[in-house]
């Protein structure tokens, strides 16, 4: 059975767009940035095509030099939303300027140069096809995302960079070769047909990373608090049983904070329900910007949060006190407009710890002596091998 080119270059236009009707149509509209790229990249890419077999019919005339154009504009910025795409889906984001440059000044060399054939052909191939080796690169970087669809994208875009290179070449070096976009040279039809490939490998690439992603993000609510984004009780609570096994083990400091928002009930009476939501968010995010790697905050309860500060001895547990006391002094009087305090208590792990209940139990008596003692302010809960009395401290 013998193929035109551009009977297949038709073909690949009506599937590409087929699949910008269907991607949207299988992950909904409500998906994360990466995923509505990787959609808009295929609508430029429809786009692109359709511009393109639009200009077989007027060769060598001004609409063909129109539609020429817009081709490979729409062509190169899908090329870029996909590389943006797979960085955002792997974690590891880039700067897209040097990308949309490239795409930027093809697109005007393009225009500019169009009735100089072998100029074009080899300026927009070698183009396209660097930046599908970018793409190439992307999905070649360690990630900890799932390698299959890495590959799949990896393998197409090999494999179409390779006849778009050698197409640039024939068309810039060997004219006679190939004197127009559908000559039927061999590597014409390579490229439609690998084209055709790479479109149905590359779309269902394009829905496992979603998939994948999706899963991500029903794991990440499973043990994320919906409000404060810190871990839920359940999910701190057993990431801090293992933070404590191995402080036993090694034997590592460790201290357990027990935060409470003071005059809670009164901010929500006085204020609104949105801005004790806003105070709540607000004492999260301190939270997490003063933790270091390895430390875990969560939501506990309503006000409540709890800390485990790993490798921390009760005098840098207070130190942590502090300056987080400040910072909410500081953010609550910019932010909502009133002065936002919490009491806090502190439980060292000691020898006769042994469970994270019996640390909590210390910490919370201790946050207890804190509110009795006016609130504001922290407790340092006695070693329960040594039986001191707990000690208020001003905050």
């Amino acid at each position: 059975m013998e193929l035109d080119v551009r009977t297949l270059m038709v073909v690949f236009t009506v599937n590409v767009f087929a699949v910008a009707l269907a991607l949207p149509a299988i992950m909904g509209w409500r998906v994360g940035p990466a995923a509505r790229q990787a959609v808009l990249s295929t609508v430029l890419q429809a786009g692109g095509w359709f511009f393109l077999v639009l200009s077989t019919f007027w060769r060598n005339q001004w609409e063909d030099q129109v539609c020429s154009v817009l081709a490979m504009a729409g062509m190169s910025a899908s090329l870029v939303l996909l590389w943006r795409s797979i960085g955002l889906w792997t974690g590891r984001p880039q700067q897209a300027w040097p990308m949309w440059t490239l795409t930027v000044l093809m697109t005007l060399g393009y225009g500019f140069g169009f009735e100089n054939y072998p100029w074009r052909v080899g300026l927009a191939n070698g183009v396209l096809g660097t930046q599908m080796l970018a793409i190439v690169l992307a999905v070649s970087r360690h990630s900890q995302t799932g390698w299959r669809w890495r590959a799949l994208i990896g393998l197409c875009m090999g494999a179409t960079a390779t006849v778009t290179f050698w197409r640039g070449i024939l068309g810039a070096f060997f004219t006679a070769s190939y004197p127009f976009l559908t000559a039927p040279h061999p590597v014409n039809k390579a490229a439609a047909l690998v084209s055709n490939l790479s479109l149905v490998l590359t779309t269902a690439a394009i829905l496992m990373a979603y998939r994948e992603e999706a899963e991500r993000e029903l794991q990440a609510q499973a043990i994320t608090d919906d409000l404060t984004r810190l871990l839920n009780r359940r999910a701190w609570t057993e990431r801090a049983e293992a933070q404590l096994a191995d402080a036993r083990r090694y034997g590592h400091p460790l201290v357990v904070v027990m935060l409470d928002i003071d005059h809670f009930k009164r901010v929500n009476d006085a204020h609104g329900h949105a801005k004790g939501d806003h105070a709540l968010q607000l004492l999260a995010r301190l939270l997490r910007e003063e933790l270091r790697g390895g430390d875990l905050a969560g939501r506990y309860g309503g006000e409540e949060f709890c800390v485990i500060l790993t490798h921390t001895r009760e005098g840098q547990a207070l130190s942590f006190d502090q300056r987080l006391r400040h910072c909410l002094r500081l953010q609550s009087e910019q932010e909502l407009g009133f002065l936002l305090e919490y009491s806090a208590g502190l439980a060292a792990r000691g020898p006769n710890d042994q469970s994270l209940d019996d640390l909590l139990r210390r910490a919370d008596a201790a946050l207890y002596e804190a509110k009795r003692a006016g609130r504001g302010q922290v407790v340092l809960a006695p070693r329960a091998a040594v039986g001191a009395a707990n000690m208020a401290l001003p905050a």
